[in-house]
């Protein structure tokens, strides 16, 4: 049996402490135990049947931010906060990275992990979870009082389980909508059946704690056997629980950006090469990870009993999705090989993303009435896939940039590379209006209308509009186009004055913001040639952005948000948005500085 070294640091309790006074303990840390036996019990959590080894990946991470913590299996460390709480008072398991949230609730700023004793001992945490609790419901949290919250939260989370109570064993025997419960030793019971469910869970603890792996695997096939006589309403499939424990154990997501990483360096190496058999390799391992990619999705379609696409993290497995197949497509609809390695490169991207980034990845409930219609699994891969190719856009659009203003004497190349891009503009506008019809219609479906002016309506809205601007636009002045030109002023000049009508107070900042919009506006409408389609592009994809992002995160309002999160991906976004300014900024002074007459070029079609 292993343990580990404590930190020496930690505040006397005070009489708020949960737990009494104790001497300063390691955490107990089996080592010869074989956890299969338990892994896959049964429970009932977060309004869903999973197995013990789903639930202790959630609380685990849900506590310490991570699966796996020290390394150490969840089920493991589960276990040990169940039956043996007291050898984790004093380990720092709660991490307040911010240093200005630790200077402003008193705590040290160099450091960054918690214990539970020093949490709960500290007296001016106390006077702020009391502070938060006191607000009325329709009274915002600050800031600091969100994160005293989420602080509150964990400490709430751990001191369940060092009570015994996470682990809900026992099913209900009256009523399917009543949850199941935790096993209690320290109750009298007069159901037999339980009371062999509480010797069998009790001798499981007596196991673990001594290490003691045979007596560890017998005990808990007695509590599986007794469970098993237990009165039920309800017992969720066993193949069900089969295909989850699976699906945690491969981790296919994390598996499938691996493999699509190695397919896009071989797809890159192709360019420089140009061999059929770097092409062929390429294209082995692209299509390897996009079907170990669609494997995983699979499973957890299976598990979820609906599409994978409620919150941020599955949004963004269907985006990589939507790219992996677009690279796939390409390569034997399009003879160009940058194609295909582009699309490839951000099906990586997005699915590392989503597996690297600190995101929700555990399958989560959504409100009936949004899964009560089959317009949720049409219009999701359709919006996603618009997505993905308009993201693919706006890499040739940096392209494009970067190479009129390093090759700016080459034609050929930017011709190409432009004529590639608009038909990922088309491709992607046509997808994108396909997804606000569908979307629309399920909508109408779910909620009863199909278009309330809801902030993801009328941002895809305005993205669409912005795309269409594109495509409008891009060829010269006719006649056509200027009609349009002069009708897109006139509906711009239109929004802004009810704009400025509506607002109660015109401050300096809602001037900006309506002073830049206007000029984005006058942009979108005037500016021609490859370089403005670029610039276009590049824009009109951070409306989708907002749209994506920004509506769950910043604005955290509507129906359709269902990402709703905190300032870290704020802070990711700006920090994207700075360094595009910056390559677009640095692009834009180079291509004027070099700028010299070159010969008219004509824009080459597509071969497919």
């Amino acid at each position: 049996m292993r343990h580990r070294k404590s930190p020496g640091l930690w505040l006397p309790l005070s009489a708020l402490v949960f737990f009494p006074v104790a001497t300063l303990a390691t955490p107990l840390i089996p080592e010869t135990l074989d956890l299969d036996a338990i892994r896959g019990l049964t429970v009932q959590h977060d309004g869903r049947y999973m197995p013990i080894d789903t639930l202790a990946r959630d609380l685990v991470q849900s506590v310490t931010g991570t699966q796996s913590f020290e390394h150490q299996d969840a089920v493991l460390i589960l276990l040990s906060w169940t039956f043996s709480p007291d050898t984790w008072l004093d380990e720092p398991l709660i991490k307040i990275r911010n240093a200005e949230l630790r200077r402003e609730i008193h705590l040290p700023e160099h450091i960054e992990s918690f214990s539970y004793r020093q949490l709960t001992a500290h007296r001016y945490l106390h006077t702020l979870v009391d502070e938060t609790e006191q607000l009325r419901p329709d009274e915002e949290p600050d800031a600091l009082q969100k994160k005293v919250r989420g602080i509150h939260r964990k400490l709430l989370l751990l001191h369940k389980c060092f009570q015994g109570r996470a682990i809900p064993l026992i099913p209900t025997a009256d009523d399917t909508l009543d949850a199941w419960q935790s096993i209690s030793v320290n109750q009298p019971t007069n159901s037999k059946p339980i009371g062999r469910v509480q010797q069998a869970w009790e001798a499981v603890g007596t196991a673990f704690r001594a290490d003691d792996a045979g007596a560890f695997t017998e005990n808990n096939s007695k509590l599986a056997a007794a469970l098993n006589d237990l009165p039920t309403t309800f017992q969720p499939d066993a193949g069900l629980i089969a295909t989850e424990l699976r699906y945690n154990r491969l981790r296919p997501f994390r598996s499938a950006w691996v493999v699509l990483l190695g397919g896009t360096v071989l797809s890159l190496l192709s360019l420089h090469f140009r061999r059929r058999f770097v092409d062929f390799a390429s294209g082995t391992v692209l299509l390897g990870g996009f079907l170990l990619l669609t494997y995983g999705l699979a499973l957890r379609w299976t598990i979820a009993g609906r599409i994978p696409a409620s919150n941020m993290f599955e949004s963004l497995l269907f985006l990589s999705w939507g790219a992996g197949a677009f690279a796939i497509i390409t390569m034997f609809l399009i003879r160009h090989r940058i194609v295909p390695a582009t699309a490839a490169a951000l099906s990586c991207t997005a699915l590392m993303l989503a597996d690297c980034l600190p995101m929700n990845q555990f399958v989560r409930p959504i409100p009936p009435v949004l899964m009560d219609t089959v317009w949720m699994s049409i219009h999701v891969p359709v919006v996603m896939t618009s997505y993905s190719v308009l993201a693919l856009a706006v890499v040739f659009a940096h392209l494009q940039l970067a190479c009129q203003a390093i090759v700016p004497n080459k034609p050929r190349v930017h011709a190409t590379i432009e004529s590639v891009h608009y038909w990922y503009i088309h491709v992607g506008s046509v997808l994108l209006f396909a997804g606000i019809v569908t979307g629309s219609i399920w909508a109408a479906s779910s909620w009863g209308r199909y278009w309330g002016w809801d902030p993801k309506e009328v941002w895809s809205l305005v993205a669409l509009l912005g795309y269409l601007t594109i495509l409008h636009t891009r060829n010269g002045m006719h006649h056509g186009v200027r009609w349009s030109t002069a009708l897109s002023i006139l509906i711009g000049i239109v929004v802004v004055a009810m704009i400025l009508v509506s607002l109660d107070r015109v401050s300096t900042y809602k001037l900006l913001s309506i002073a830049a919009a206007c000029g984005a506006l006058v942009f979108m409408v005037l500016a021609r040639g490859a370089m403005a389609t670029a610039l276009k592009s590049i824009l009109a994809f951070w409306l989708i952005i907002m749209t994506y992002v920004g509506v769950n995160y910043v604005l955290g309002i509507g129906l359709h948000s269902y990402g709703f999160g905190g300032g870290a991906v704020v802070r990711r976004v700006l920090q994207c948005a700075a360094c595009d300014l910056v390559f677009v900024l640095l692009c834009c002074g180079a291509c004027l500085i070099r700028r010299r007459p070159l010969k008219s070029i004509e824009y080459t079609a597509v071969q497919a």
